[in-house]
């Protein structure tokens, strides 16, 4: 059954929502884009949204990030155990388009060389989808 507020050829499931928070996978890739607030309300949601994602991707997951407005560091915490889990598993994860709140974050936990980022996302789907859900 489709999803009346997620356009079919932008996403292929809604993987999570919670309150402040929308996660979609991307058919046919392994991006997963996320927006609202990454928090304590919402961190658990966030990681086992990512942990389908990841355990579904090949040997890369890519979480763009545009449309996150706050992280914390709970939301920071479940992006890590994301990034141990893909460890385990011989994967990467790659962030893109962190905003400057993220950004801040991940450099003063000194964890940016964690991940890979990217702050150009001209590449990726836009997040219309997701505003218009969450």
């Amino acid at each position: 059954m489709k999803d009346p507020e997620i356009p079919p050829q932008t996403t292929s499931a809604r993987a999570s929502t919670s309150a402040g928070l929308a996660v979609h996978s991307v058919a046919g890739s392994d991006l997963v884009l996320v927006a609202g607030e990454l928090d304590l309300d919402n961190a658990q949601a966030l990681y086992c949204a990512l942990r389908g994602a990841l355990d579904r991707s090949v040997k890369e997951l890519t979480v763009d990030l545009r449309g996150v407005g706050f992280c914390d560091c709970s939301g920071l915490s479940a992006l890590l155990r994301l990034r141990h889990r893909a460890l385990v598993q011989g994967k990467t994860i790659s962030i893109q388009g962190p905003c400057p709140a993220v950004e801040r974050l991940l450099a003063m936990t000194h964890t940016r060389p964690l991940f890979t980022t990217t702050r150009d996302c001209s590449g990726s789907l836009p997040t219309r989808a997701l505003r218009r859900s969450a």
